[in-house]
Formats: C-alpha cells, structure tokens, sequence
C-alpha cells in the first residue's frame, strides 16, 4: 500500500538527466491538465534541489526523472524519483532540445562501452 499525503501546490515539474547531467526539464502549468507539458525554465535553485536527489540516487550511467510540485508557498516538493523506464516526454520538446538530448544519450552510451 502507498500512501500519499495531499498536498495543495501550483504546478508540477519534471527534471531529466543523463547520467547526473540536467537535460531538460518540463512542467504542467495547469495543475488539472498534468499531461499538458510545456519548457520549464529552471532556477539554480530549482537545479540544485534537483541535483541532491539524482547525487543520492547514486546512479553511475543511466537517465532519471526527479518530479516535484511547486507549493504555493514557492517550494519544491519530491513527488518521485523515477530511474527504471522513466517517461522522458520526448516529443513535447523543441526540436533543438530533443536533438541535444539525443546527441548526449548516445555519447553516454559510447562512454558506457569503452
């Protein structure tokens, strides 16, 4: 059993990483549309709190998705840590974002096998 606190905040927010590189991240800024993905443009802030979970997870090689909610007293909350077939929302990107995020995946797959 799973039990979750209910917990009233803004929007939700994605972080995705390469190995313990920040890719991308998207968010959904209608709360009840949580499918409806657009850019989110991070904060150092928003960056570092995401970066302590993916350095905890200690993961060496692989992509993980840190999903949070914005509070509406403007904190992060962990939502999840996903690191097993994460959802990587691929083709709500740009294109130049999802180019790069190709790119960086292979060279972590390269690196992976030399």
């Amino acid at each position: 059993m799973l039990i979750q606190p209910a917990v009233d905040f803004e929007y939700e927010v994605s972080f995705y990483f390469i190995n313990d590189s920040l890719e991308y991240a998207l968010y959904a800024p209608d709360k009840d549309k949580r499918w409806e993905l657009e850019k989110y443009e991070f904060s150092q802030i928003d960056k570092e709190f995401a970066e302590k979970f993916i350095a905890w997870n200690d993961i060496e090689n692989g992509i993980q998705r840190v999903d949070a909610c914005r509070t509406n007293d403007g904190e992060l909350l962990l939502v999840e840590l996903e690191d097993l077939n994460p959802y990587l929302s691929i083709l709500e990107l740009d294109e130049k974002t999802r180019y790069d995020f190709m790119n960086h995946l292979i060279i972590a797959l390269k690196n992976i096998c030399d």
